[in-house]
């Protein structure tokens, strides 16, 4: 049992009319605290714990029921263990929102807040239903965000591996054999000779304080680029430790052409899907806007939440606090904040402003897709003709000069 003292544990057993023989604390390493730092819920798992554990409230079957059946039809895994870990917590005497307490990094604090809610006002089924409708929208969003990322990305990266093959170690090689014969070389082969120079003094620079094996090009690739990425994971690292840093990001982000507006819409959809959802389910407003404050990951929209927060503790509308950041709240969402307001159906409003967002939100993803995959494809072509051009260039005038 999980509990404060042995006296509470001999209390709830007496209580249930059990004789108690001992108590005695568990080892460190028990069902609890294991559970408390390794259950790790993928979105697919998440998802369809909240969809059927919502479905079988809604239908009437207790709590303690619904958990019990999904640990029962579940194969072994992690879900399973976090089940019954939940369940016997429960059982112990723990309500739902403590038992989720015990695995802080499966559940958020909006969650187990929500959860909070429902307890307290008896709309337990409701809080779920909205939550995991909530999840998955969200959810929806950021797994298309993330797939329609793949293929570009893939493409700059295969596009740079080789850029940076043919630059270091094909053409200076080429390009030597043929100065040796004497000549002008042509415009593109001189500025791609360039390029190839920076490229090369860079890695070298990089390379020969400890180069302490020798290094071929297929070992030197895949260096470069676990260097590269180790170094943008520090950078990030240090980004989220300093909230200057991180204000300054955000701002950035926010600023940046076209894909700007894109994260930007998705904080305004995070912001009206999480309020609203909170509000609908009778959690207070100033606990709402602290969850949603804590649920944005942009530092310029947290400063602006709180700026919000401050405003409706002192008397404040919601709208007129969102007024003050026109920057980042279009007038649309505002005016239907105050409309909200004023007819007592805020909640309501701010869902539907985030289903617009959400649905402008993949318009605006297909569209960058649609632009960026003939950019880069532009651009590689671009790249292979000049280097093409660089090589064939003094082969010709070689040929010239022979004929």
């Amino acid at each position: 049992m999980d509990a404060a003292s042995a006296e509470e544990v001999g209390m709830w057993l007496t209580d249930r009319s059990y004789f108690v023989l001992e108590i005695s604390q568990a080892p460190v390493m028990g069902l609890a605290s294991g559970s408390r730092r390794s259950v790790h819920l993928s979105v697919r798992e998440m998802n369809y714990f909240l969809m059927q554990l919502s479905s079988l409230i809604n239908a009437g079957c207790p709590l303690l029921m619904s958990l019990q059946a999904l640990h029962k039809q579940l194969p072994p895994g992690g879900l399973k263990n976090l089940l019954r870990d939940i369940k016997e917590k429960i059982e112990t005497g723990k309500s739902f929102s403590e038992a989720l307490k015990n695995h802080p990094q499966t559940f958020s604090n909006l969650f187990i807040t929500m959860v909070e809610v429902g307890e307290v006002g008896g709309i337990l089924d409701h809080v779920l239903e909205r939550y995991s409708i909530m999840h998955d929208s969200l959810e929806r969003i950021r797994g298309k965000l993330f797939r329609s990322m793949i293929y570009p990305a893939l493409l700059l990266s295969m596009t740079l591996v080789v850029s940076i093959s043919l630059l270091v170690f094909v053409f200076p090689t080429f390009i030597e054999k043929i100065q040796a014969g004497g000549g002008q070389l042509p415009l593109p082969t001189q500025l791609v000779m360039k390029i190839s120079g920076l490229i090369t003094g860079f890695f070298a620079i990089l390379f020969s304080p400890t180069r302490l094996i020798p290094i071929t090009p297929w070992i030197t690739i895949p260096l470069y680029m676990i260097l590269i990425s180790a170094g943008v994971l520090a950078i990030w690292r240090k980004i989220a430790q300093n909230d200057d840093l991180r204000r300054y990001w955000g701002t950035f982000i926010l600023s940046t052409p076209f894909l700007g507006q894109i994260f930007r819409q998705v904080e305004l959809s995070l912001f009206a899907r999480t309020l609203g959802t909170l509000l609908r389910c009778g959690v207070p407003i100033l606990t709402s806007l602290g969850a949603v404050e804590k649920a944005h990951g942009n530092q310029t929209f947290k400063d602006a939440m709180g700026v919000i927060k401050s405003g409706v503790a002192r008397g404040e509308s919601v709208s007129i606090g969102m007024g003050r950041r026109q920057d980042l709240f279009p007038d649309s969402l505002i005016l239907m904040t105050d409309v909200g307001e004023r007819g007592g159906n805020i909640g309501d409003m701010l869902e539907k402003a985030a289903a617009l967002y959400e649905r402008d939100l993949e318009t605006a993803i297909e569209t960058a897709v649609t632009l960026v995959e003939p950019g880069l494809v532009l651009f590689l072509a671009g790249f292979v003709v000049l280097i093409a051009l660089a090589m064939y260039l003094p082969l010709f005038d070689i040929m010239r000069v022979v004929r």
